[in-house]
């Protein structure tokens, strides 16, 4: 089981906030990745309610729907959970490993794998409603707007399928491989990619917008608050572009490459980076608000959860939002890529061994 460890400034008796919630449908929880809700108090999480086991490494982050826990994984399996059990309610077996977070569309499941095949499964039965192959390998995550689905894949290609039955919509190619997954606002999607740039594609049709060059390649999934989009990139900056125009508002260098996709809450985004610092800045002027080194590589994205910032690092951190102190954290197995979901029931947490966790 876990471990729990208090903080010795604060111990586990600190205040920390909760996002409210009953689902969770995708990465950060909704199409522009903002990563922040409305505050509820809440205290820190003192014991594991279950720990649950599934078939292979986890290197996505577990998603949340009507009292169900989906995560994939790379053995191929797509597993529901039952937040109040932990057992698993059924299991899904696609034919390649999944890097990808499901997400949710109209009671399915949406999820992409490593031989190019988007499933569109039931989420209540695990039954398969539809697939889509695409040719080449799909990392990222199926963003859904409206009546389409939108994902990119290896081969350089962004696409848009119907969230019907997976017909294709329109298919664009891009610079480079897509492991970014898009952030939709309106009718933009925004994508990063491994040619270095950030684009901005108009929804209904795929053509381009507007496209802007950074040093490297983006792995890192833009967010968009404000009507400014921020993104990483692996040339050690970290970006804010005007999202009509593309024009970059301002940068700022981290230690290393950022591969960690931002949250945004109020006044201030949140990002990791390789070299194992977490930090603030201010979405007007990017200033530092404050950073925080926490030891190992960051590549996951932080979740924002009203004045709580939650990030895992080797070891699954709770910090606060307004000054980045330590008030909570937990040894959970090596979850370097995967994204807690807090809810005002408890806190869900998977990590790479394939342990499955819910605290409260």
């Amino acid at each position: 089981m876990c471990s729990v460890l208090a903080d010795r400034r604060d111990g586990l008796r600190c205040e920390v906030q909760a996002k409210v919630v009953s689902d969770w449908p995708n990465l950060l929880c909704d199409g522009r990745h903002s990563g922040g809700q409305l505050p509820q108090p809440w205290r820190a999480p003192r014991r594991s309610l279950w720990q649950a086991s599934v078939e292979g490494s986890v290197r996505s982050a577990p998603i949340l729907y009507d009292g169900l826990l989906y995560v994939s994984s790379l053995a191929g399996f797509l597993n529901a959970i039952d937040i109040h059990t932990g057992k698993v309610r059924w299991r899904f077996r696609t034919a390649a490993p999944i890097h990808s977070t499901p997400s949710l569309n109209s009671g399915k499941v949406l999820v992409t794998c490593d031989d190019g095949t988007l499933y569109a499964i039931d989420a209540s039965s695990g039954t398969k409603t539809w697939d889509v192959r695409t040719g080449a390998e799909v990392w990222t995550s199926a963003i859904v707007s409206k009546d389409k689905i939108f994902f990119g894949d290896t081969s350089g290609h962004m696409q848009a399928v119907s969230s019907a039955n997976g017909t294709l919509q329109w298919k664009r190619s891009l610079g480079g491989k897509i492991y970014s997954t898009a952030c939709i606002v309106g009718q933009q999607v925004f994508v990063g990619c491994s040619d270095g740039k950030v684009y901005s594609m108009d929804a209904k049709s795929g053509d381009i917008l507007w496209n802007t060059p950074t040093g490297d390649g983006i792995d890192s999934s833009p967010a968009v608050a404000k009507e400014t989009l921020f993104v990483g990139s692996l040339d050690y900056f970290f970006y804010a572009f005007d999202t009509v125009n593309g024009a970059i508002l301002w940068q700022h260098q981290a230690e290393l490459g950022i591969t960690s996709s931002p949250a945004v809450s109020g006044d201030l985004v949140v990002f990791g980076c390789k070299a194992g610092v977490l930090q603030a800045l201010n979405v007007q002027t990017g200033k530092l608000i404050w950073a925080q080194r926490l030891g190992q590589a960051i590549t996951a994205p932080p979740v924002i959860s009203g004045s709580t910032v939650w990030i895992q690092s080797g070891i699954t951190y709770a910090l606060s939002l307004a000054d980045g102190n330590i008030l909570w954290r937990a040894r959970l197995g090596n979850s370097l890529q995967s994204v807690p979901i807090v809810t005002e029931a408890g806190v869900y947490l998977a990590s790479m061994e394939g342990d499955v966790y819910a605290l409260a």
